[in-house]
């Protein structure tokens, strides 16, 4: 980030010449948490990495693995329309507060879904959504992934819609994961057992896979977690 500012029109900048560099590359950095104050920008920063928002000034450069370059700047300039839903439709994952899940899919078809626009057979997408949400599941819950994928949204618990999002949001394989508050309405112990999944997740990409979320619960975030660097979002930062 090379002195991002994002204000949307409305006067005041909501974050101002904001500079950092980190590197999923680096197991220290592939987990980057983003903390401050409520209303303080951590959201706006959050969707102008992930391109879905574009800076009033300065730019944005992600360097992908094999070498490519991509820069987000004023108003989506450097990029077209097309070029920035694949950008976020192959390189990035959402796993936001509000689940994603439609309620009249069962999970499963929720989970696989997304790779129809990607060109798969809706046999290859159930087959790799199956996968998907093996790895996202506990121990305890494995025996029992049949039913749970038959089941629609409504009936699992509120940490098992969670991961059933995540699965979706990982389905593709992404290079970088974003969540606003991914898990903002989960108890400490459904929290921690989230978190696990995507620490797991993180570290099973070898350094190709890193994870930038919106987070309050600082401690339990951080120590779990085990992150030594992050972004204290404060305007001015």
């Amino acid at each position: 980030l090379e002195k991002v500012t994002a204000n949307w029109g409305k006067g005041n900048n909501i974050i101002e010449n904001v500079d950092f560099t980190f590197s999923i590359h680096n197991s220290h950095t592939a987990l980057l948490p983003l903390m401050g104050p409520s209303g303080q920008g951590k959201s706006t920063l959050l969707y102008l990495l992930a391109a879905l928002k574009w800076p009033t000034a300065g730019k944005i450069t992600w360097r992908f693995p094999e070498g490519s370059t991509v820069m987000l700047s004023e108003g989506g300039r450097h990029l077209s329309d097309n070029q920035a839903v694949q950008l976020r439709r192959e390189r990035f994952g959402f796993d936001f507060q509000d689940s994603t899940l439609s309620p009249h899919l069962t999970i499963i078809e929720n989970i696989a879904y997304p790779l129809l626009s990607q060109g798969k057979t809706w046999k290859e997408a159930l087959e790799i959504a199956a996968q998907r949400f093996q790895e996202v599941l506990l121990v305890p819950e494995q025996a029992n992934q049949k039913a749970l994928m038959q089941s629609f949204p409504t009936q699992l618990s509120g940490g098992q819609r969670q991961r059933a999002a995540l699965a979706q949001a990982i389905i593709h394989n992404p290079t970088v994961l974003f969540a606003d508050e991914p898990t903002g309405q989960l108890d400490r112990h459904t929290r921690k057992q989230v978190m696990a999944v995507l620490k797991n997740w993180v570290a099973e990409g070898n350094g190709q896979r890193g994870f930038v979320w919106v987070t309050h619960h600082h401690v339990d975030d951080l120590d779990f977690m085990g992150v030594d660097e992050l972004l204290f979002v404060d305007n001015q930062t």
